[in-house]
């Protein structure tokens, strides 16, 4: 991709199934909707520095993704975002990020520890659902709302610690987690 790019419009490379790796230019701010949406092929991402948001479904079902580095900048992480990444295991979110959207990391079955920035202060409905091998979990004090189900199913979550500031927990937040603190 050319180094003068700066935005990167819905669904361009949706379904690109043998699509390898993508190297998103310093000066991409925007990632659309769908733009990576079921690239079954690619294995890491590193999303750049100038990026402010991660549109829905932009990464969704793209079922070998392994490594995620969310940049300095973004502020928000898209409802889908990363549902259905079922070998993501390594996330790192930025120092910016505020929310992370509705069903944003749903159903990705290889993540096994989250540490949320303390710049977050909502996570979404079903943020984090059926992450089946989670067994760890930062929510910092930052956090004052967690959406429902946002951490149900999560069978190998035993323990959490909700901050003090947390006004919000929605429907079966921590639903069939086998949590023992």
């Amino acid at each position: 991709l050319g180094k003068s790019l700066k935005t990167i419009c819905d669904s361009a490379f949706r379904e690109c199934v043998k699509l390898t790796g993508v190297v998103i230019p310093n000066n991409v701010t925007t990632i659309g909707s769908y733009v990576f949406y079921n690239c079954d092929a690619l294995t890491e991402m590193i999303i750049p520095s100038q990026v402010t948001a991660i549109n829905q479904y932009a990464f969704n079902d793209c079922d070998n993704l392994q490594s995620v580095t969310i940049g300095k900048r973004v502020t928000f992480i898209g409802e889908r975002a990363f549902q259905s990444c079922d070998k993501l295991a390594d996330v790192s979110i930025g120092t910016s990020v505020t929310g992370i959207g509705d069903f944003a990391f749903q159903e990705c079955r290889s993540l096994t520890t989250i540490t949320i920035p303390d710049s977050v202060t909502s996570i979404g409905d079903w943020a984090f659902r059926v992450c089946k091998s989670l067994t760890s979990i930062t929510i910092p004090d930052s956090v004052t709302s967690i959406g429902s189900e946002a951490f149900g199913h999560c069978r190998l979550l035993h323990s959490i610690v909700i901050p003090d500031n947390v006004t919000s927990i929605g429907d079966g937040a921590f639903a069939c987690c086998h949590l023992s603190s």
